[in-house]
């Protein structure tokens, strides 16, 4: 019989990843939140699943997904395509998992929902009156909701909870968890706000919130402490000496405090602070960028690049990048970690976006209203949980990626 190939230590590496206790836990809860992010409106919409009535059967929620007026972020979109799209994923990611490598999957999963996105906000659809509209348009709101299926007796399947995050409901403000609204017939399950919103319902839409400001904003830190650190590790000399001076000033910046100064100025909106926190957090990636390129710059396969005239940038980014890839992964879990943290406490302190389902807006409206105290631990032990899971991925990475680590 043939010999079986030897493992590589990526591979081995995993194994050691995955075998982990608390990286399979961290793992666990990262997926379920994801999965609710995803899929928030099958867990919190008015609108019905399904509806069947004399007209026929329909998918009202999925139409709804796609209306403007329902759900006007670009972030909702991105999600709804991503949730559409998922179990079309994951079938070809098994069924390519012999022929293409997991980071070829993963491109070609990211690339498909970027273009999914990007096309519901092209004007392909004919709008009836000559012209043309997106499939992420503007629509009058769906009339399947829990009041009209009463009314009509029309046959249908509600989400977990027939509430919109967005709708304040009359004589629901402060309620406790399990009072009935009697506009749907169905109790709060985790009870209502100061304003008369579902708290269940800000949840499952507040957990978009919060990964789309940890992914983007880390996106934006470490895309730029990598440039800057490769241009500092690999040109070295007067380059070297000022991005170094650039990153030392950065790091000496009160990031919380300079957000704070920005968002007096520019306004709390949920995206101009993302991008505070990703402009003003690549200091740590550069320098740990910068460590990486000094110690391969001197390697065999560096020389011989140089040695074959290729330009500076393709062998920064093509052939060292790639084997600095370990540390930044494990940063940038714990770079997302932060991220939600930071913008939690912004808006514990009443500077968060109120136009947005935010976690740490409910904790806000909890330490204005401390005797109701769903306010306080609901959103404060989704919000530890996700970090908690995070730092316990990016934990079990460091451990399990560590060359001295035993096989």
């Amino acid at each position: 019989m043939p010999e079986t190939a030897p493992a590589s230590p990526l591979a081995l590496a995993l194994r050691r990843f995955a075998s982990r206790r608390g990286a399979q836990l961290g793992i666990a809860l990262c997926a379920a939140f994801a999965l609710v992010a995803l899929y928030a409106p099958l867990l919190a919409s008015d609108v019905a699943i399904v509806w069947w009535d004399d007209a026929g059967f329909r998918l009202p929620l999925l139409a709804d997904l796609f209306n403007r007026r329902s759900y006007p972020k670009h972030h909702d979109l991105l999600f709804s395509v991503a949730g559409l799209l998922l179990p079309a994923i994951a079938t070809g990611w098994w069924l390519l998992r012999r022929r293409w490598s997991a980071s070829r999957r993963v491109l070609a999963a990211a690339g498909l929902v970027l273009c999914g996105w990007l096309l519901a906000m092209l004007p392909l659809l004919p709008d009836g009156r000559g012209g043309w509209q997106a499939v992420w348009s503007d629509r009058p709101s769906s009339a399947c909701t829990a009041e009209a299926a009463r009314a009509s007796g029309a046959w249908t399947i509600f989400p977990l909870v027939p509430h919109r995050y967005d709708a304040a409901y009359a004589g629901a403000v402060l309620k406790p968890p399990g009072t009935v609204n009697p506009a749907s017939g169905r109790g709060f399950l985790l009870g209502t706000d100061q304003v008369g919103f579902d708290v269940f319902a800000r949840m499952a839409f507040g957990t978009r919130i919060s990964l789309t400001i940890g992914l983007l904003a880390t996106g934006i830190a470490l895309a730029i402490g990598t440039v800057i650190g490769a241009l500092s590790g690999y040109l070295g000399g007067w380059v070297d000496l000022v991005l170094q001076r650039l990153v030392e000033i950065m790091m000496c910046f009160p990031t919380f405090i300079l957000v704070l100064v920005v968002v007096a100025m520019l306004g709390r909106d949920i995206f101009i602070i993302t991008w505070v926190l990703g402009l003003t957090g690549w200091a740590g990636a550069a320098r740990l960028v910068r460590g990486e390129f000094l110690a391969q710059s001197g390697r065999d396969y560096v020389l011989a690049c140089r040695a074959a005239g290729l330009p500076a940038a393709r062998i920064m980014f093509r052939h060292v990048l790639p084997n600095c890839m370990t540390p930044l992964l494990i940063s940038a879990t714990f770079g997302v970690a932060g991220s939600v943290g930071l913008e939690s406490g912004l808006a514990f302190i009443g500077l968060g976006d109120a136009n947005v389902p935010s976690w740490g807006m409910l904790l806000n409206q909890g330490r204005e209203n401390i005797a109701f105290g769903w306010l306080i631990w609901v959103p404060g032990l989704a919000v530890f949980l996700l970090v908690m899971s995070l730092n316990m991925v990016g934990n079990g990475l460091r451990e399990a990626l560590d060359p001295k680590a035993s096989p």
